[in-house]
């Protein structure tokens, strides 16, 4: 069966339809509002696959300890240029944010600014995509010592704070009393305790079910705030999200964009005020937009 042909895959041949399809499902009964279970992801080619950043950087290498030398250095070097990380989990959050190869992958809670980044290059030659995971389904399928801290906080999304707990709580499933009755002694939050935590949860031979987590970073800047965004953690880094997803086709759904309406629908989301200038604050990101706001069309 083609991917177009999957009964997972949509498509919005006008702005009326993809607003129809990515404000499906929105009513959620347990809370009593309109709040979406779905996480959301453009990308500017519908072919492209949802790859982590240190798969492709390991490529065919088999260096997986490499994760762990880049985080480990990346705390080390970056000591004078970031705050004082508060756990494992802040560090792999601003490792992410800055660029450095992990396993996680960019997500938002706004379809909105998922058709930005899929319709954003501007690229008519090619169909674009916004990628909706329903995260509350996966995150049903989650190790117990997540559960045990989503169900204490009655959440269905994690943040660094409670990832930390997380940590705590895989500690007393797995730690055996010492002497005196009492756990052994230690922290895997510590930032210096990171080979720990990659050699017991996130080594790639792990041999535990696979499972993909969602969790909100700290906002390190205006940026991870205006773009509402959401970070996925594979248990493994090898692992390629949409192949996994497809043998699960009830948790995720995938909208193709036209490459000929490109154009139309990112006019259409610098109206709606989801543009370079509102997504990333600063003179940069000005810049970006008033390039895209005055760039002459063909045939002008």
């Amino acid at each position: 069966m083609s991917a177009d042909c999957h009964p997972s895959v949509q498509r919005a041949e006008t702005w009326t339809e993809l607003q129809q399809l990515i404000t499906q499902e929105m009513w959620t009964a347990d809370i009593g509002r309109h709040r979406s279970p779905y996480v959301f992801r453009g990308v500017s080619d519908q072919s492209f696959t949802l790859e982590t950043s240190i798969k492709r950087f390991v490529g065919d290498s088999g260096k997986w300890p490499l994760e762990l030398l880049l985080l480990r250095n990346f705390a080390q070097y970056g000591a004078n240029e970031i705050d004082e990380p508060r756990s494992v989990w802040h560090l792999l959050s601003l490792a992410q944010h800055y660029g450095l190869p992990t396993r996680l992958l960019d997500w938002s809670f706004s379809p909105l600014v998922a058709a930005y980044f899929a319709t954003v290059a501007g690229d008519t030659d090619h169909d674009g995509a916004i990628w909706a995971v329903d995260y509350r389904q996966l995150h049903a399928d989650l190790p117990d010592y997540y559960q045990d801290v989503l169900e204490m906080t009655e959440t269905h999304m994690l943040d660094t704070h409670l990832l930390s707990n997380v940590t705590l709580e895989y500690q007393l499933h797995g730690d055996r009393p010492d002497g005196d009755g009492l756990p052994p002694v230690r922290s895997l939050n510590d930032v210096s305790r990171v080979d720990e935590l990659w050699q017991e949860l996130w080594a790639p031979d792990d041999a535990r079910d696979e499972y993909v987590m969602f969790f909100r970073p700290p906002a390190i800047d205006d940026r991870i705030a205006n773009q509402a965004a959401v970070f996925s953690f594979q248990s493994d880094p090898r692992l390629v999200l949409d192949r996994w997803l497809a043998d699960r086709p009830d948790c995720y759904r995938k909208i193709v964009i036209p490459g000929e309406r490109k154009l139309e629908f990112r006019d259409t989301l610098d109206q709606l005020n989801v543009n370079h200038r509102t997504l990333f604050p600063g003179l940069e990101g000005l810049a970006t937009w008033l390039k895209q706001y005055y760039q002459p069309q063909a045939g002008e």
